[in-house]
């Protein structure tokens, strides 16, 4: 029995041992299912904290000089950049700025390569970010180490400028301040991130500003510097335009070599033609119609080939000829370059040696009257016919005015007191001053008020009514001269690099990315 038994018990082990094996295996399904679960909604919950507004708006992503920034705050000087950038080569270059630049005019975190560096624009906008906010937190601890404090005009002039993007938003249909501030800078930025970013670059910037207006400097070292760079800050008026050289494709070529010997065949007939040209020019008038009869449309006006540069703002091509001492009003020249060849007409050298001006205006603009809006453009009769009718309302008002300002006495009390609610000028009093005759200076009058202001006849208390294509008509009161324009130049230049010296010198500043800079690009 015991053979039988010693079966039985046998069969019962086994049956027990499968029965435990069978349990411990459901015991560890289920722990294994417990965990899976467990995990995944760890995750979940991980993944719905990090895309919340609440972790891109707090989460330190980027930490600079010991300051922490949200990766909303990120998106910030991330967007900033791009349009920095955008609105700087579109400003120089123009249409053909979108040859280099992204698809998208304000691109988000994109992966669009960057042909100039190889890398995707995210990149270039990002690192351009990083710097931009490196050197404000540099500029923001110097500010606050130095105990300075926004006055409570310059708490004024940043509470206005958010007033004026509330403004702006409300121009949009539907549009609130804060979908406007998530449209501009990402869709994490408020009000409150906005506002604390606004401080501090309101504090780093006022402070900055000041520290460059504390630098002085004396007559002789203006004249000294000036006399040393007056290659570069003498104004250079010439006319040029650009002869191209016909298309040539690479895809009609079968080798690299046929290719570049068909680009510089079209560059050499480009230079011939450019030669051939210059050489019938013998008056500036010669050179206007040149430039015409070579592209009709582009040079259709008398000025779209004059340029009033400083020697700072010319290239390689054609600078140095510019500069040379025994330049003579009327010289010619040819100059190539890798997109054709330039032709180059002298007209005169600038020593910056005249007193700038000051002045006050009411300003009486026609009713606009647009040229695109008629079907023959400017030559449609129905056009000149508007935009007389226009003209003859900004006139009547001006006149009635100029007799009245005449009758009371034409001083610059009176001006002051008949301006209010008389003036289409924005500007407090009308008042401008350090007006100069130079593109890069601060105030650049229209020519027809330029040629008036700088009359060397001119004196404190004249006035005129002045009639501009552009504008209207123009109250002018002359209020004398300032500084010689050539020192005030000389003193920007010195305190630009006097400036730029503390800028270099200012503490360095550790960057740490966190690891929850990924959401910026979330």
């Amino acid at each position: 029995m015991s053979g039988t038994f010693d079966k039985k018990s046998s069969g019962a082990a086994r049956r027990q041992a499968r029965l435990e094996k069978e349990l411990k295996a459901k015991r560890k399904s289920r722990i294994i299912a417990i965990s899976v679960i467990t995990v995944l909604a760890v995750f979940l919950i991980g993944a719905l904290f990090l895309n919340s507004r609440f972790a891109r708006r707090t989460l330190p992503a980027i930490t600079i000089g010991g300051r922490g920034f949200s990766a909303a705050e990120f998106d910030y000087f991330y967007r900033t950049a791009s349009y920095e950038y955008i609105d700087l080569y579109t400003s120089q270059l123009g249409e053909y700025a979108y040859d280099y630049l992204p698809a998208a005019q304000y691109p988000p975190y994109t992966t669009q390569i960057n042909q100039m560096t190889g890398e995707p624009w995210s990149e270039t906008f990002i690192e351009l970010a990083i710097d931009n906010m490196t050197n404000l937190v540099q500029k923001y601890n110097a500010a606050i180490a130095a105990g300075f404090v926004m006055s409570d005009d310059d708490r004024a002039k940043m509470e206005s400028d958010i007033d004026m993007i509330r403004m702006q938003a409300g121009a949009y249909e539907g549009a609130t301040f804060e979908s406007y501030l998530q449209a501009a800078f990402g869709p994490n930025m408020n009000e409150t991130l906005f506002r604390k970013i606004s401080e501090m670059v309101s504090i780093a910037n006022v402070y900055n500003n000041q520290v460059r207006e504390s630098f002085s400097f004396t007559a002789a070292e203006l004249a000294a510097y000036y006399d040393e760079n007056k290659d570069t800050l003498d104004i250079y008026a010439h006319r040029f335009f650009l002869v191209r050289p016909e298309t040539v494709s690479r895809e009609d070529y079968l080798t690299d070599d046929e290719y570049d010997a068909a680009l510089e065949e079209a560059l050499d007939a480009t230079r011939a033609l450019a030669d051939q040209i210059a050489a019938e020019i013998e008056s500036e008038d010669d050179f206007i119609m040149a430039a015409r009869e070579y592209d009709e449309t582009l040079f259709e006006d008398d000025e779209s080939t004059l340029r009033e540069y400083p020697g700072a703002w010319l290239g390689s091509n054609y600078g140095p000829w510019l500069m040379e001492s025994d330049r003579q009003y009327g010289d010619i020249t040819t100059a190539e370059s890798t997109s054709g060849t330039y032709v180059v007409f002298f007209v005169s050298r600038d020593s910056n040696d005249y007193r700038m001006t000051e002045m006050r205006q009411m300003l009486f603009m026609r009713p606009a009257v647009s040229a695109e809006d008629y079907a023959e453009g400017v030559d449609d009769p129905e056009y000149l016919s508007d935009f007389e009718l226009a003209d003859t309302e900004a006139r009547e008002r001006a006149e009635a005015i100029l007799d009245l300002f005449v009758r009371g006495g034409p001083t610059e009390e009176a001006f002051l007191m008949i301006m209010t609610g008389n003036t289409d000028d924005s500007t407090e009093g009308g008042f401008y001053d350090r007006i100069s005759k130079d593109l890069s200076g601060e105030m650049k009058l229209v020519a027809e008020i330029e040629e008036w202001m700088f009359d060397p006849a001119r004196q404190y208390g004249d006035y005129e009514l002045i009639r501009t294509q552009d504008y209207g008509y123009h109250l002018v009161f002359f209020m004398g001269y300032g500084e010689r324009y050539c020192d005030y130049v000389a003193e920007n230049k010195l305190r630009d690099d006097a400036h730029k010296e503390w800028s270099e010198g200012l503490e360095p500043v550790d960057v740490a990315e966190r690891w929850a800079f990924i959401l910026a690009s979330l």
